[in-house]
């Protein structure tokens, strides 16, 4: 079984982005083969995800991020979660150790726990069929995931051995914004997705290019 790894990464984090890729390429994966896609340089996490999961071939798709440090046999409970159908959600702790992860940031909470986000999506190619195609903003992709396949069937729970180590690289981090900016805007913005998702229009990657044409959307500034 193939399970694609893809990695959005963009200039000026080169030096995390290499100690994650290696860190997913040294793993020994007990019968599970891996091919590791690189997206350098979409304007977007949302765009990157999109772009490498029309070109991948797993039977699995993990959506990862360049500043996000695989821990060691992190895709076994991944695994087991989409096989016994679910979406896991990841533990996730800074460099120091404080958990980062759901449901309650600063515990680490019970294995298989219900939650409300698969924070590092990884999906089983049926999952992937349903589930695209995919909000194109920078945040908020992880939600439109998870809803995508909350209403196929696959809720989402926490598997505590899918972990990693987030080290918030901060280049890029608004994709052309603000932080603060950014979420403003892919906030309205996966609103508006859910929007069309509700009245059945939803059928290509949006908004293109990670931007809206045309719309304020709360932006500070009225941009």
């Amino acid at each position: 079984m193939l399970i694609s790894v893809i990695l959005p990464t963009i200039r000026g984090r080169e030096e995390v982005f290499s100690r994650v890729r290696d860190a997913y390429l040294s793993q020994f994966y007990d019968g599970h083969a891996v091919e590791l896609l690189t997206e350098h340089g979409h304007p977007t996490v949302g765009c990157a995800w999109q772009a490498g999961a029309e070109r991948c071939r797993g039977d699995y798709i993990h959506l990862g991020n360049d500043d996000c440090l695989p821990a060691q046999g992190w895709h076994r409970p991944a695994v087991e979660a989409v096989e016994r159908g679910f979406l896991p959600s990841p533990m996730v702790y800074a460099p120091d150790g404080y958990p980062q992860g759901l449901p309650v940031w600063g515990v680490v909470g019970d294995d298989w726990t219900p939650v409300s986000c698969c924070l590092i999506p990884f999906i089983s190619r049926d999952q992937w069929t349903m589930i695209q195609p995919l909000f194109t903003g920078h945040y908020h992709t992880d939600n439109f995931i998870t809803e995508r396949a909350a209403a196929a069937g696959w809720p989402c729970c926490l598997r505590t051995g899918y972990a990693f180590t987030h080290f918030w690289a901060q280049a890029g981090r608004g994709a052309g914004m603000s932080e603060g900016e950014r979420m403003v805007y892919d906030e309205n913005a996966y609103r508006h997705a859910a929007e069309m998702v509700k009245a059945g229009t939803w059928d290509r990657p949006w908004p293109p290019g990670g931007r809206m044409a045309g719309r304020d959307y709360g932006m500070p500034g009225g941009r």
